[in-house]
């Protein structure tokens, strides 16, 4: 056997390291930053909030923090299940309209006297079944994602003017209104439903078998269905659970807000479809988490609120959100290629040693 030579030192002393490894390390780390979604998320809300401290105090207002996280939680309930859909290979484009039809739906039942558990049910179920609708006209008879939910958008948002006359529902009861605008030991009642729904939808995709198969279906539809999996059941059951959390939070804007208006939700699913991609999903499937959607969600919470507190014409907001959005594209076409690179040296190497 060849013997290399070695480069340790005399007494089995490792060499000092030399600008190259330093530079190694230094390309890694920043390799690793862009790699992990939630980590380049992390360090650019910690830069922004950083800038924005060094422009006024008001970054330093605890309350400015809390009116952050509160728009942040609807749009991160939302963005988490529909990066379940993404992940799956999916599109949901009528999140908006189902928000404010469950919104109005709960308002409704609300103020005919229902208890509020009861009006939150039925709200979220609507949005449950307009999901399955979604869900059964792309699976069964083949007609594209964005097709169905962009007729649904149109579709359900007509509907609820229609059945309102454009009017909105409130003052609300406030046993309604309690929900969305309690607070427990110092913490905004909506904010604790969100994290158990965001914990709830990471379980499903990260540590569960339905997960697995929403990864896999995503990845190859073909694969999967050859593995055992009910492709059909799995592809309807995440448009279900879209609607439903779509419509479940337009129930707790509904309630924040003490009122329904069918003008809510308008260009929401935007919001949360670039909450869903800035946080590391990939609109080509498989790939995605519910942390990075939050992150996601936050991030466009700090940049929106931010840019009010840094007297910046609203304007220019959209512009960023979109610049913000491109790159974050950007970067999961570049992670993907990466990952590919990596996959291909790995086989490689495995044809080498075999």
């Amino acid at each position: 056997m060849i013997q290399h030579p070695t480069t340790e030192r005399p007494g089995g002393q490792a060499p000092p390291p030399t600008d190259v490894d330093s530079a190694a390390t230094e390309l890694s780390w920043l390799r690793r930053l862009v790699m992990s979604p939630s980590l380049a998320l992390s360090v650019v809300i910690a830069l922004f909030v950083l800038f924005g401290l060094t422009q006024t105090d008001q970054f330093a207002n605890p309350q400015a923090w809390v009116n952050i996280v509160r728009v942040a939680i609807f749009i991160a309930i939302a963005a988490s299940f529909t990066t379940i859909v993404l992940v799956s290979g999916g599109l949901d484009l009528s999140v908006g309209s189902v928000l404010v039809a469950g919104a109005m739906t709960a308002a409704a039942l609300a103020e005919a006297g229902l208890p509020p558990l009861v009006a939150f049910t039925c709200g979220t179920l609507l949005g449950a079944g307009v999901g399955l609708v979604n869900g059964l006209l792309i699976t069964y008879f083949s007609i594209p994602a964005i097709i169905v939910t962009l007729g649904s958008l149109f579709a359900v948002r007509s509907a609820v003017v229609a059945a309102t006359q454009g009017n909105p529902i409130g003052p609300l009861p406030a046993d309604f209104q309690a929900i969305g605008q309690g607070v427990v030991l110092g913490i905004p009642v909506p904010i604790l439903i969100a994290l158990v729904v965001v914990i709830i939808a990471h379980v499903l995709l990260s540590q569960s078998t339905y997960g697995w198969s929403v990864r896999a279906i995503g990845g190859n539809r073909e694969a999967a269905r050859n593995a055992g999996i009910n492709v059909r059941r799995v592809s309807i059951s995440v448009y279900v659970l879209s609607g439903a959390s779509a419509a479940f939070t337009g129930a707790l804007l509904a309630a924040r807000l003490g009122s329904g208006s069918p003008t809510l939700g308008q260009g929401f699913e935007l919001q949360v479809i670039a909450a869903a991609i800035i946080g590391g999903t990939s609109i080509a499937g498989s790939i995605g988490t519910v942390p990075g959607a939050v992150l996601g969600a936050l991030l466009l919470s700090v940049l929106s609120n931010g840019l009010v507190l840094l007297k910046v014409d609203p304007t220019w907001q959209d512009f960023i959100t979109g610049v913000v959005l491109v790159a974050a594209a950007g970067l999961d076409m570049f992670r993907r290629r990466q990952m590919f690179r990596m996959s291909a040296k790995r086989a490689s190497r495995a044809d080498r040693t075999a």
